[in-house]
């Protein structure tokens, strides 16, 4: 009899611990969905000037392209799309102080953020985009700038 309590004590532990592994996806999953399901805060035009993230199109938003920078500083550009505002922004990655970040789109709307306060992301406001539109990092007031494609 001795064996068949430790047998039951062990796969009482053993579901305990499954138990909890399965609740742990589930509170992630949740999460997403709160996420998703949030309404976003433009679309298209009406996001132009607009920041991504007090938006919610942060919350979609997929990366299209980035850029690292020559040197040794590792900093990169990157260029990001949200399907559901249908809007780009421009970000920055470790960019060093005296930096600016820009998104341009091909209609010639254009934003830009500095990066003086080297923080380790710093992303401008958004554009529309059903147009074409790239992002860039250099330094400010200068045309040595590491550009995305345009997209």
């Amino acid at each position: 009899m001795r064996p068949v309590r430790t047998a039951t004590a062990a796969g009482a532990a053993l579901l305990l611990a499954l138990a909890s592994l399965a609740a742990a996806p589930a509170a992630s999953a949740a999460d997403r969905a709160d996420r998703a399901g949030r309404a976003p805060g433009c679309t298209a035009s009406a996001c132009n000037g607009k920041d991504p993230v007090s938006a919610h199109c942060d919350d979609d938003g997929k990366l299209v392209e980035s850029r690292t920078l020559g040197g040794a500083s590792g900093a990169k550009v990157q260029l990001f799309y949200s399907a559901a505002c249908k809007a780009n922004w421009a970000r920055s990655v470790d960019a060093p102080d005296g930096g600016a970040v820009l998104v341009t789109s091909r209609n010639g709307r254009k934003y830009v953020r500095d990066t003086d306060d080297a923080k380790k992301y710093v992303w401008t406001p958004m554009v529309d985009g059903s147009v074409a539109a790239q992002a860039c990092l250099g330094p400010q007031n200068s045309d040595a700038l590491t550009c995305t494609s345009y997209h």
